[in-house]
């Protein structure tokens, strides 16, 4: 971290207080919940990847395996990446203990920001974002402010 990002005093006491005050937010998710979720995007996915192959195949186009399995992760992919990774995050705010989650120091805590750089940046930018968040500045004993 460069000096000039370094937070002030102020700052690092606003952070302080809020990451030993703030409520622990659980999502009404569980287990049950992101199966059934999960259980249908992969029902829909497979029957639309399945009806793209017999459509395909009717056309007289000649597909192997691998291109119809590679068809099928890019349609889970495009449409269910970004809300599985959320449905993920949010299965982790409602079963982590609450002293793993109070070790972050940074307001909004990583999961928070993960949720919100994913909504706002797509899938791919937005893990990118939060996996630098984790490595680079989710460690140490300082405490500021990083919103996406």
């Amino acid at each position: 971290m460069k000096t000039r990002d370094f937070p002030s005093e102020a700052e690092q006491e606003l952070v302080r207080k809020y990451v030993i005050e703030r409520p622990l937010y659980r999502p009404p998710v569980t287990y049950g919940k992101a199966l059934a979720v999960v259980s249908v995007a992969v029902l829909c996915l497979t029957g639309a990847a399945v009806g793209i192959f017999f459509l395909l195949s009717l056309l007289g186009f000649s597909l192997d395996v691998l291109l119809y399995i590679v068809m099928y992760l890019f349609l889970v992919a495009l449409f269910f990446a970004r809300r599985l990774a959320v449905l993920c995050i949010r299965l982790y705010q409602h079963y982590a203990p609450e002293e793993v989650r109070r070790r972050c120091l940074l307001k909004p805590t990583c999961s928070e920001y993960a949720i919100a750089v994913i909504k706002k940046y797509g899938f791919v930018i937005g893990s990118i974002k939060t996996w630098i968040r984790l490595v680079c500045k989710c460690r140490g004993n300082v405490y500021y402010i990083d919103e996406p």
